[in-house]
């Protein structure tokens, strides 16, 4: 068992401790909502964060559900669970950034303990709940104004070991879609940063648009179980799973311009390179730019709110491996 405790939650064989933990350092206080469960038999310990992006509803609802359904008696090891990282946008129904400072807190990681609130925020958790875990989820959905395909994503540190046991946890999960990728390609994020320091990570998403959506609660509830399970900490689910299907990239289209968006498409939809996608449109409906598809595959991922500004994502397209 690598980890028994998060700054002053220590429960003893058998019992879960919650409560609201103080970020170090920030004024006003920051504080979020964690939950320790340790298990009768010793086993890995798994962490979970959700509410990295504060919108992000369904993920959220899913780890607080299993951390209180948690059978205490059959878990073997320790979960860990900060529910909601971005307390100060959860109230405000901020999407992306953290409104103490305008920044996205998973583009920041690993950050220190004397910058911003957000790097404060990234640096308290990687030294105070993320290190010494055997396996890592970071927990995400479609913002409130995204439409996605669930996905897992297994991030690849450069250890075959490590990596290995990434992908296995990204099978586990049950979705749709899979991907491996680089840790150097998301520098800043919470999975990046947990994959570099030789801890198995994986990103899942389920749910969209900022719908709390029993089915899809429920989904990640069961991906949260499975990847438990693939860990030998609960009993696995009954019955088959999907397999996902691998995807090789995603071949993300971005705003040029400030505007109007109205995408052509809809997520699940296959497209062609070269496809008419959507438009940007100025304010009296005069297109500005027509978007085309950037590769072959899968749209994963939409943008479904119509102001958009220049670099923003609008489309990303699953590309199949």
């Amino acid at each position: 068992m690598s980890r028994v405790s998060v700054v002053g939650l220590s429960p003893d064989v058998g019992e879960l401790s919650r409560g609201m933990v103080r970020v170090p350092g920030l004024t006003p206080p920051w504080e979020v909502p964690v939950v320790v469960a340790r298990g009768r038999q010793v086993g890995p310990t798994l962490v979970v964060t959700s509410g990295v992006h504060a919108a992000e509803y369904v993920p959220i609802e899913a780890v607080t559900q299993f951390s209180r359904q948690l059978d205490l008696e059959l878990l073997r090891g320790t979960f860990i669970a900060v529910l909601i990282v971005n307390m100060p946008g959860f109230y405000e129904r901020t999407i992306y950034v953290n409104p103490r400072d305008g920044k996205n807190i998973n583009r920041v990681f690993p950050r220190s303990p004397t910058g911003s609130a957000s790097e404060r925020v990234a640096d308290f958790l990687v030294r105070e709940v993320i290190d010494g875990a055997d396996a890592y989820i970071d927990a995400h959905c479609g913002d409130l104004i995204e439409a996605l395909l669930p996905f897992t994503i297994s991030i690849e540190s450069g250890s075959p070991k490590v990596d290995q046991r990434s992908a296995s946890l990204a099978t586990a999960f049950g979705l749709p879609y899979s991907m491996a990728i680089t840790r150097d390609s998301i520098q800043g994020t919470s999975s990046g940063t947990a994959s570099g320091r030789g801890i198995p990570a994986i990103a899942a998403e389920v749910g969209q648009q900022g719908i709390c959506d029993p089915a899809a609660v429920e989904t990640y509830r069961n991906g949260l179980h499975r990847v438990a399970a693939e860990l030998g900490m609960l009993p696995p689910i009954p019955g088959p799973r999907e397999t996902a299907i691998q995807l090789r990239e995603f071949a993300w289209l971005r705003a040029g311009t400030t505007g109007s968006f109205l995408p052509a498409v809809r997520v699940g939809e296959n497209v062609t390179k070269g496809q008419p996608v959507g438009s940007l449109r100025d304010l009296f409906g005069e297109e500005l730019i027509e978007i085309r598809a950037n590769a072959d595959g899968v749209v994963t991922f939409c943008v479904t709110c119509l102001p958009v500004k220049e670099g923003d994502p609008l489309l990303g397209i699953g590309v199949l491996a």
